[in-house]
């Protein structure tokens, strides 16, 4: 019952936003009282965070299996934009502002494991990359990776980006990875960006 309420409530956090999902319409989702989910989980508070982490959880599984599919560093990085971008098709726009102005112990563990999970997953990719002769070998790996991060997580939270729709994310965040990719990659490298459509496709949305 406990895995099916939090199923129920993560998606449903996802797809509405956190703050406008009451405890009633969790119970609803799944057919139940309200009473039985107060008896795994004493408050909104504490099933909020419990769904983000099993959302933390999934997320991070998800980009493991594409990096074990993917041996290449440059085609890692794009089939990762490539599911970030499917991923975000189905989130609310306002989740973070909700976790962090209502749920901050929930935020802070989203940010806690966001940060060093992508950062790791980041720094080993370009480690990967400049012994493969992919990337330069000129760079500092651990600046690298966190300039990345950085500019990946401003993204959605910095309001120099307006968040907009789906749409925009979407061509905001792939010039994003662009960026990144051809700051990087060595000559060798750009020849395999050649490979990805996307890198090559116009923006329509500004």
């Amino acid at each position: 019952m406990q895995e099916r309420i939090l199923g129920a409530a993560t998606k449903l956090f996802m797809r509405l936003g956190v703050r406008s999902v009451a405890m009633d319409d969790v119970a609803k989702e799944i057919g139940i009282s309200k009473k039985t989910i107060y008896k795994h989980f004493k408050d909104k508070d504490e099933l909020v965070y419990h769904s983000i982490t099993l959302h933390i959880s999934a997320m991070e599984n998800s980009v493991l299996q594409i990096l074990e599919a993917e041996s290449n560093p440059v085609f890692q990085i794009a089939n990762i934009a490539d599911f970030v971008v499917s991923m975000n098709k189905g989130m609310h726009p306002a989740i973070l502002f909700d976790l962090q102005k209502y749920h901050p112990r929930s935020y802070e563990n989203l940010v806690l494991h966001r940060n060093k999970f992508a950062y790791q997953s980041v720094l080993q990719n370009i480690q990967n990359g400049a012994a493969m002769g992919y990337y330069r070998e000129d760079m500092k790996p651990e600046l690298v990776s966190r300039i990345y991060c950085f500019l990946i997580f401003s993204l959605y939270e910095n309001t120099l980006f307006e968040q907009g729709n789906n749409a925009q994310f979407e061509n905001n965040y792939r010039e994003t990875i662009k960026y990144h990719l051809y700051a990087v990659t060595t000559t060798k490298g750009k020849l395999l960006m050649e490979e990805i459509a996307w890198l090559h496709t116009e923006n329509e949305t500004t």
